[in-house]
């Protein structure tokens, strides 16, 4: 009797955990299929989120250059023009900015995103549709000459005196600032003069990094703003442009010495007065641009001959900045050249 109740207790353990495993059998392959049905809806979203942005080029960008979207054409990123003109007859699907231009939008057009504008007013026909924002930043420039603003009148005499005044403001700067280096620098100084010395090939490189430089800085800065790493080198970007300003100011320093001591028939590497070399220098690069301000003060029409005078002292103070610019940068590069020591006087 014993035995008997002792193999039936045994056997009633041994069927639920058949039930036990048949259940977790069952579960496990419930959550195989739950896996699975996850994998493959994972996988149809990525294939729809591929489709749909396959045809993106990231974005449509036109630096100094206008771009058009004719009828019936599609474009499925953004559209971005900085320093030219949009046209758009078709189909935008996403953001329209245009900035420093004109942004035309024509019957046709059809923006999905926002419009925004700077610079310039939108052209927008009243048949065009627009579903996003439209944000216009216009800047009205006032004409050079006689102004008039309502009631008030602005002679035209005034802007020879703000002209005048301007003038001096940049002319004492640049003045005040080269003789501070002069003073502080006088060998590097008259390493740039050396240099500028060579007239065509320090013109050569100054006037290649002049057309370089604007498109080059735009690159960079879009560059800097679309990388999220990039963003914070964002605000170093004025220290290394008045880093280069006083550095450009320095290469005109050494041309204003170099052509100084030219005129006294010496050079511009063994000067031993390089404060009268440059300011001998500096007055006969900038003197046509202080008589022609001067002489825009006396009264009655100026004239031809007055346009110009203006117009040679800015070619001759064009030619100097951009000779400076190339010795500043040859100095800078390629070290000092070795100049000879000035001489001792008698």
């Amino acid at each position: 009797m014993l035995v008997l109740c002792a193999t039936t207790a045994f056997a009633q353990p041994s069927g639920d955990s058949q039930r036990w495993r048949e259940e977790a059998r069952q579960e496990a392959q419930e959550a195989r299929r739950h896996a699975q049905e996850a994998r493959d809806r994972a996988r149809r979203d990525w294939d729809d989120w591929r489709s749909q942005h396959n045809n993106h080029d990231g974005v449509h960008l036109r630096i100094l250059r206008d771009y058009q979207l004719d009828a019936g054409a599609t474009a499925n990123e953004p559209v971005v023009v900085l320093g030219g003109s949009a046209t758009i007859n078709g189909h935008a699907t996403d953001d329209v900015v245009v900035i420093g231009g004109r942004l035309r939008l024509g019957p046709t057009a059809v923006v999905d995103g926002d419009v925004f504008t700077a610079g310039r007013d939108a052209e927008i026909d009243p048949g065009a549709q627009v579903k996003g924002k439209i944000d216009q930043a216009v800047v009205d420039l006032p004409r050079i000459g006689n102004i008039g603003w309502g009631p008030m009148h602005v002679p035209s005499g005034v802007w020879s005196f703000a002209s005048l005044g301007a003038m001096s403001m940049r002319l004492g700067m640049v003045l005040t600032i080269s003789l501070l280096l002069t003073l502080i620098a006088p060998g590097w100084i008259r390493s740039m003069a050396t240099h500028a010395s060579s007239a065509a090939r320090s013109g050569f490189k100054g006037f290649l990094v002049e057309v370089l430089f604007v498109p080059a800085l735009l690159i960079v800065s879009i560059a800097l703003i679309i990388s999220v790493i990039g963003i914070p080198l964002l605000a170093g970007i004025p220290f290394v442009m008045a880093g280069g300003a006083l550095l450009w100011i320095a290469g005109f320093a050494g041309v204003a010495v170099s052509l100084g001591a030219r005129l006294r028939g010496s050079s511009g590497d063994q000067t031993s007065v390089p404060f009268l070399d440059l300011l001998t220098g500096f007055v006969a690069i900038t003197g046509v641009t202080i008589v022609a301000h001067f002489a825009a003060l006396t009264p009655g029409s100026f004239g031809t001959f007055g346009g110009l005078l203006h117009t040679t002292g800015l070619v001759i103070e064009y030619v100097a900045w951009t000779i400076g610019l190339g010795a500043a940068l040859s100095t800078f590069f390629g070290g000092r050249r070795m100049a000879a020591p000035p001489p001792v006087p008698a």
